[in-house]
């Protein structure tokens, strides 16, 4: 072939569909250590799969634990975990998640809102670890949180943990109604949520409430109805079927969701003394088989299945850039500084495409900015009547200190309203993002696809399109975020030096201070709303524009990378390039046969 002619276009792949091999973490763990031993162009490489690795071993199901208040939660997590670890709900408890995950020893790590270190103590034995876990998360030891504790997590050797990370979240119903809205927020980010109800008290209008709001807020939601030990088998089949009614009808739950009748108290017992009859009687071996472990198992499948096609594409890369370098080394020298004149054009192309790229989503930036800011301004009015309304409301109830009623029931409404609020900010503004990114992420990966495309004709070799860089982002571990809403009024009250005035003056002048400070507090919280919420749209468009750069540098280290080095050792040490040729096409045909593996088709 000569300097002139043009390659033939080689077949996209496209459409290339994959089946993930069952030994998938073998694969990784073994090519990982193979590109760790090559040279060191191909060190990127052995990082992606050993951060792959990581996302398969630590991808576990996490399960969000929900119920009021004395339905038998920490006593049903107790009995999975098969020792009295929480602390059940005699005392009302923080509004503090406990994350429970795997680990061979019993540890328990507080983390902070501020900068201050984490602590982490050994949780041996299981009494003092419940002792000292009381002390962050109950209202008695820690009120209103006033340890600043942003969550707190324990490990512990329960087999269940493997595969489930278990989630405690505060109560519905306990100190802070604002809670509530917290737990409605961060519920979308666990993959399931597990809601425990209870034979006796029945199922609360704040229970049905709560249910109706977070159906649509997560994946899957399962029901277990606690405390059946005390019923019949009449009275339990009975209570399954009107809990059911209750939940269909007024919760607009699935007719066909699973109910779990079970008894913690007696499956703790069972977990403690080994009686594995007592398990099964308890019906917590029935949660534990069918719910905890089949969702686990469908985690890990699709988890495993989305790491496997970034794996594959890993692989392609690899094939590519070893196909690159061998051709390099294989054409005449006129031919490979020809052809690689024309490849840097492409890239620099590409550069210009990437700048343009970036223009466009500054633009889209601005434009989720102007929707936000809009949102932020039509809430000052109604958010501003609201509270006006209940002060109003309690100005009229108390007649002998109307203007520190009226503080204290605008400060109890502040919490739970900006929570709501910024749930519902945070859910449109991701939609917004997410339908804004999809067309940029076609477009990044149109320009990376377009550059290995490009070196695959241009040097003769197989080209392979990737699946998509952008098809499985990591798997993150749910946070908790606890806000500190500005319910704060002015500490100089007028009501001591206006207590002898006439009623009718002493309500009007309160009016007109609470006015004042109402509109203060709707000022500071909003910006507070609006500032949060920035945070999150700075981050999601600053992370794709970094993945982008990412990606579009590992492709040109990949291509033009590969042909300059090999233009280099060619000049330099010609004498070695049969050996070389050899060496890469030994391991273009290993690197295949584990492509193979995947059954591409």
């Amino acid at each position: 072939m000569d300097d002139t002619s043009t390659p033939t276009p080689l077949p996209s792949q496209s459409t290339t569909t994959i089946s993930v091999p069952e030994n998938l973490p073998e694969i990784l763990k073994t090519e990982r250590r193979r590109f760790e031993d090559m040279d060191s162009r191909y060190a990127v490489h052995a990082k992606r799969l050993d951060e792959l690795e990581k996302r398969l071993s630590q991808g576990r199901f996490h399960l969000a634990v929900l119920g009021q208040v004395k339905r038998g939660k920490s006593t049903l997590l107790n009995a999975l975990l098969g020792e009295d670890v929480l602390p059940s709900s005699v005392v009302p408890l923080t509004a503090l998640p406990t994350f429970v995950q795997y680990g061979e020893q019993r540890l328990l790590t507080v983390r902070y809102n501020d900068n201050r270190p984490d602590t982490v103590m050994k949780g041996e034995p299981t009494q003092w670890l419940n002792k000292q876990l009381m002390g962050f998360v109950t209202e008695d030891a820690n009120p209103k949180n006033e340890n600043g504790v942003l969550q707190v997590e324990i490990t512990h050797p329960a087999a269940i943990l493997r595969d489930v990370v278990l989630i405690d979240t505060p109560g519905i119903g306990s100190t802070y109604r604002h809670n509530t809205e917290a737990t409605m927020n961060f519920l979308p980010q666990c993959d399931a949520a597990l809601f425990v109800i209870s034979a006796d008290p029945p199922i609360t209008e704040v229970e049905v409430t709560f249910l109706k709001e977070i159906r649509s807020r997560i994946g899957q939601l399962f029901f277990v109805l606690n405390k059946v030990d005390y019923l019949t088998d009449a009275e339990r089949e009975t209570a399954v079927g009107f809990y059911r009614t209750v939940l269909t009808r007024d919760a607009g739950i699935e007719p066909g969701t699973r109910i779990f009748p079970t008894s913690a108290r007696k499956g703790l017992l069972a977990k403690e003394s080994g009686d594995a009859q007592q398990w099964e009687e308890s019906g917590l071996a029935e949660v534990f088989d069918h719910l905890i472990t089949f969702l686990a198992k469908e985690k890990n499948r699709v988890l495993r299945d989305a790491i496997g096609r970034k794996a594959f594409d890993v692989f392609q890369d690899v094939h590519l850039q070893i196909g690159l370098e061998n051709r390099a080394l294989e054409l005449p020298l006129a031919q490979l500084e020809c052809r690689l004149a024309v490849f840097d054009k492409k890239i620099v192309e590409a550069k210009e495409q990437r700048i343009h790229a970036q223009d466009i989503l500054t633009g889209d930036q601005k434009r989720v900015y102007a929707q936000l800011e809009a949102y932020i301004e039509n809430l000052r009015s109604p958010l501003r009547e609201r509270l006006t309304t209940i002060a109003e409301a309690a100005i009229s109830a108390s007649p002998q200190s109307p203007e520190h009623t009226a503080q204290q029931a605008v400060a109890d409404a502040i919490p739970a309203w900006f929570e709501r609020e910024l749930g519902r900010i945070s859910a449109m503004m991701d939609q917004e993002i997410a339908a804004r990114l999809k067309d940029h992420e076609q477009r990044a990966d149109d320009l990376i696809e377009s550059i290995r495309k490009a070196a695959a004709e241009l040097f003769d070799i197989p080209y392979h399109a990737p699946r998509g860089e952008r098809a499985y982002e990591p798997v993150r571990k749910p946070y908790w975020v606890e806000h500190d809403w500005d319910s704060s009024f002015s500490p100089v009250s007028a009501e001591v030096i206006g207590r002898f005035l006439p009623k009718s003056l002493r309500e009007s002048l309160a009016r007109d201070r609470l006015k004042k400070q109402i509109d203060m507090l709707v000022i500071r919280n909003l910006e507070n709303l609006r500032w949060a919420t920035i945070q999150n749209i700075d981050t999601a468009f600053r992370k794709f524009s970094s993945d982008l750069d990412t990606n579009l540098g590992l492709t040109i280290d990949a291509t033009q990378g590969a042909i300059r080095l090999a233009l280099e050792e060619r000049t330099r040490h010609e004498e070695n390039v049969a050996g070389r040729i050899d060496e890469l096409k030994k391991t273009a045909t290993d690197i295949q046969c584990v492509i193979d593996t995947f059954g591409s088709g």
